[in-house]
C-alpha cells in the first residue's frame, strides 16, 4: 500500500468511525500510576488540574499496546505538554527520543521551555527544541519539540527516523502542507521499521477537533482517544480590519 495515497486535502466530514474505535477516556477517581516526579509542589498541582492528567493511566495503556493512536483534546486540556512527559516517565522511548512536531516555531520553543520547567531541567538537556537556525538538543535530550519543517529535513537524511522511537504529530487538524506530507513520511518510516530489524516506531496523532475520520482511516483505522474538558475558557475574537502584527 502506498503510504502517500491517503494524503489529499478533502473537505472535512463528521466523525464516522465505528463506536469500537472511539474511546472516551473517563476521569479516574483514584490516583493512577506512580506520583509524578516533580520537585515543586505548585507545578505538580497545576499539572494535576489538567484534564489529560486524570486519564493518564488509561491513556498510557492504549499507547503501549497500539502502534498508532489518535488523541482528541480541546485547547487547554494539557495534551501537548503532558503526554510527552507521561511517555518519558515510563521509559517508552527507550534509548531514543520522543519527537513532538509543531506547525510554528514559536510554539516549539515555548512548549520546550514549559516542559523544561515542569521537569526541573534546562532547555538543551532533557528537553530541547529544533527550529530553523536554532537547535538546542544534546546527547541528553529525550523530549524534542520541533517544527514540521525540521522533521521533514531530518527525514531527507534518515528516512526511517531512527533517532526517535515515538513521534507525536500535534495540531493535525490544521492540515498544513508540511503536516500532510509528514503523515506520509512518518507512516512510511513506521512501515519500514516494522518490516525490518529496527525498533518499532510508535505514532501519536493529536487534534483539537473531532473531525478525525480521515486521520483514523489513513492510519489503518487507528484507535481514537477523546480527552474531555479544559482548564480555562477559550474565546475567539475576530478583528474588524486586517492586522499587520497579530501577536
Amino acid at each position: 500500500m502506498d503510504p502517500y495515497s491517503g494524503i489529499n486535502r478533502p473537505i472535512i466530514s463528521p466523525l464516522k468511525r465505528p463506536p469500537s474505535k472511539i474511546n472516551f477516556l473517563i476521569d479516574a477517581k483514584k490516583p493512577n500510576l506512580e506520583p509524578l516526579k516533580v520537585l515543586h509542589p505548585h507545578i505538580l498541582q497545576s499539572r494535576q488540574k489538567l484534564p489529560v492528567y486524570k486519564v493518564r493511566r488509561r491513556l498510557l495503556e492504549e499507547i503501549k499496546k497500539r502502534p498508532t493512536v489518535i488523541v482528541i483534546g480541546e485547547t487547554g486540556s494539557g495534551k501537548t505538554t503532558q503526554i510527552p512527559q507521561f511517555v518519558h516517565e515510563i521509559g517508552l522511548q527507550g534509548d531514543k527520543m520522543i519527537g513532538i512536531t509543531q506547525p510554528r516555531r514559536v510554539a516549539a520553543i515555548t512548549l520546550a521551555q514549559r516542559v523544561a520547567v515542569e521537569t526541573n531541567s534546562r532547555v538543551g538537556t532533557l528537553v530541547g527544541f529544533s527550529v530553523r537556525f536554532e537547535d538546542t538538543t544534546s546527547k541528553e535530550t529525550k523530549i524534542k519539540f520541533l517544527t514540521d519543517g525540521m522533521l521533514l529535513r531530518e527525514a531527507l537524511l534518515d528516512e526511517n527516523l531512527t533517532a526517535y522511537n515515538l513521534i507525536i504529530l500535534d495540531e493535525a487538524h490544521e492540515r498544513t502542507v508540511h503536516t500532510d506530507v509528514l503523515f506520509g513520511i512518518v507512516k512510511k518510516a513506521q512501515q519500514n521499521r516494522s518490516a525490518g530489524s529496527f525498533h518499532p516506531l510508535k505514532v501519536i496523532v493529536m487534534s483539537a477537533t473531532m473531525d478525525v475520520d480521515h486521520f483514523s482511516q489513513y492510519w489503518n483505522d487507528a484507535q481514537v482517544l477523546v480527552v474531555e474538558g479544559r482548564t480555562y475558557p477559550v474565546a475567539i475574537h475576530n478583528t474588524q480590519e486586517p492586522q499587520e502584527d497579530y501577536l
